[in-house]
């Protein structure tokens, strides 16, 4: 089974898109903002980051940074969903897939994403 972390400061798509997972298949952990993420990855290594970047405590990008994810968890991809129309190529070198403005993907749209890149 696929393991998912989303990291989403928003409670209602945080538990949307984690509804819509499981029910995909996936195991899921969900994290409120980039410092709790940073627990849950340790914990939880996934296979997928579902990743905010505007979030209260630790955004997505200081996420990014601290968490190094390219160097110390290798295999797993990070999506951002987010409000933010940063280019792909702002995040690359954090090891990001793909960046998704949140209005412009469905939660079953998500899941179809999950699917290509977990």
């Amino acid at each position: 089974m696929k393991k998912v972390l989303i990291i989403e400061d928003e409670k209602p798509l945080r538990d949307v898109y984690a509804l819509i997972l499981q029910t995909e298949g996936f195991k899921v952990a969900t994290a409120e903002n980039g410092e709790s993420g940073l627990k849950k990855l340790k914990a939880f290594n996934p296979d997928l980051i579902i990743l905010d970047i505007l979030m209260p405590v630790m955004g997505g990008k200081e996420f990014l940074e601290t968490a190094k994810l390219k160097k110390n968890y290798p295999e797993t991809n990070t999506i951002i969903v987010s409000n933010l129309s940063d280019p792909i190529d702002d995040y690359q070198k954090y090891g990001v897939v793909e960046c998704f403005l949140k209005v412009n993907l469905s939660p079953k749209e998500l899941a179809a994403v999950a699917k290509k890149f977990s």
